[in-house]
Formats: structure tokens, sequence, C-alpha cells
């Protein structure tokens, strides 16, 4: 899966169920956890200067939730998943698309 892919697999995983059905259903919950992980790691790529661009993201934040998601497991809370991957993404999103669109052309 590409970055862009690990940014709408969260929402199409979730579909409309509320955060209840959510919470309790195994596969959504990791699912989000291990999108939200890549996406943690795929961010600590991007030039510092790309990212000042972008102030309104808080990229800290989205490099410390992964590693909570590594390494303190024991304590995440499926409301802060459910938020980032239902709210979150999509303004990530947004700005992922906008960097990519000024990238060069791969030949």
């Amino acid at each position: 899966m590409t970055f862009s892919e690990q940014l709408t697999a969260p929402p199409k995983t979730i579909g409309s169920v509320d955060f209840a059905a959510f919470e309790s259903t195994f596969h959504m919950v990791r699912t989000c956890e291990r999108c939200i992980e890549i996406v943690s790691e795929a961010t600590r790529h991007i030039p510092d200067d790309i990212k000042a661009r972008y102030p309104n993201i808080p990229w800290r934040q989205i490099a410390g939730i992964g590693n909570v998601l590594r390494h303190n497991y024991d304590i995440v809370d499926s409301r802060i998943i459910w938020e980032v991957a239902t709210v979150h993404f999509a303004a990530l999103r947004a700005v992922v698309n906008d960097i990519r669109s000024k990238l060069p052309a791969d030949d």
C-alpha cells in the first residue's frame, strides 16, 4: 500500500459504523492502528523544509503516536484511534496530495 492508501484505508475499513461498533470490532481497531503506525513512520521521511510549509499539521504528534503504538500499545485509547482515522487523516491526506502534486514527475 502507498502512503496515500494508508490514509484512505481506515475510513474504508470503518465505513458507517459508530464508535461503539468500531471499538468492539477487533480488526477495525487493529487495521486503523497499523495504518496510523505506518503513516507515522512515513511522515518521518518527509523533509523538514516541506513540513514547514504545512504548519497546521502536527508533525511531531504524528511521529509520536507511532511510538506509542509500537511501544506503549497497552495504553492506547480507542477513542484517539477513532478520531485520527475519522477526522485527522482527511486533513493529512489533503496535505500529502498537495505535496505529491508538487513533486517532479517520475520518468
